[in-house]
């Protein structure tokens, strides 16, 4: 769960409540079963940190937001094509560059989709980004074989899900990775690796069951991709998992 960067390399005076939130963090790894009041609390200091729902759902903090909204962008708009093409995976995969196929594997595909929507890794934001987009495209698409299956598999998802439901998972990947990633390898150093692992479980888990049960209110259909309308649609979804939080 670890990276290479931490969140040390990141000034604390620039992080809103971030007093409240490692120590909400580090009193709660301790291996027990946290309550849904502690997990709720920590989250809302993870909000706080990021200067609140509409600050850091907009991309206006300084620490993290902005990856987010630029994935969550690039995500919609390959998505959006495979929907608008009558679910053919290979016209839309032509959209994001891949025009030869063969030879590819599924995890090609999976990886080239990852640097495709992925801005640079030049920040932990960047980087809780990227592994938000991985573990996206692994729930959707790691369980196919080949190129045809990935094509069913997409198919059968949006027969369930909304492309909107999509998104708001993704953001509920990302704003776990996020916190992870500021915190994870610096309370390990000090604490049990195994209640490390609960804490973080426990919170994914956490954000996971709150998302779900958001109310859906930005229906993504026929959206221009590269217009201010899907940026403000995408800054609104952001918002609101945040909001779930606060």
């Amino acid at each position: 769960m670890g990276t290479s960067k931490s969140f040390s390399d990141v000034k604390h005076s620039m992080v809103p409540n971030w007093k409240n939130l490692s120590s909400s963090l580090t009193s709660n790894c301790n291996g027990s079963t946290l309550s849904t009041e502690k997990k709720q609390t920590i989250m809302n200091n993870f909000v706080s940190s990021l200067g609140g729902s509409a600050i850091g759902g907009r991309g206006g903090s300084k620490v993290g937001g902005q990856s987010g909204i630029k994935t969550a962008k690039k995500i919609g708009g390959f998505l959006s094509k495979f929907v608008s093409s009558n679910n053919n995976i290979r016209e839309a995969l032509t959209f994001i560059g891949i025009t030869n196929l063969d030879n590819k594997s599924v995890n090609d595909i999976i990886n080239h989709l990852i640097e495709y929507c992925s801005t640079d890794s030049s920040s932990i934001d960047d980087i809780a980004a990227k592994e938000a987009t991985r573990l996206l495209m692994e729930e959707l698409i790691g369980q196919a074989n080949s190129i045809d299956e990935v094509e069913t598999l997409l198919s059968e998802k949006f027969e369930s899900s909304s492309l909107e439901d999509i998104i708001i998972g993704y953001f509920g990947n990302y704003i776990n990775e996020l916190l992870s990633k500021w915190f994870y390898e610096n309370l390990i150093k000090n604490k049990n690796e195994n209640d490390c692992n609960s804490l973080f479980s426990q919170i994914k888990s956490f954000i996971r069951e709150r998302v779900s049960d958001m109310h859906r209110t930005n229906p993504l259909q026929n959206v221009d991709w590269g217009s201010n309308d899907a940026d403000t649609l995408i800054k609104n979804i952001q918002q609101d998992v945040l909001t779930v939080f606060e």
